[in-house]
């Protein structure tokens, strides 16, 4: 996972909520993914029943969830500031 892509993504995530903003933090995130060179497919997976997405995604899919779903994007973002130092 390239430094500079993960710097990328904090950057973007930090902006805004809007439709523009979820756009260009999906952009960074489709980099980082790109960047990483994993060789697995790894899920992201949520327990929370209530939310209005999906609990079981794959990593790829990321980036579009985070572009439609305005709910989907803040779970991310908080992933990102609690985890991201």
């Amino acid at each position: 996972m390239g430094n500079s892509e993960w710097q990328n993504l904090k950057e973007a995530m930090a902006g805004g909520s809007g439709p523009a903003a979820r756009k260009s933090a999906a952009d960074a995130m489709r980099e980082l993914l790109k960047s990483s060179q994993m060789k697995s497919n790894p899920v992201l997976v949520s327990l929370n029943k209530s939310g209005k997405y999906p609990t079981s995604i794959p990593l790829g899919q990321i980036p579009e969830q985070m572009e439609k779903n305005p709910q989907f994007f803040n779970l991310i973002r908080r992933i990102i500031e609690k985890g991201g130092e």
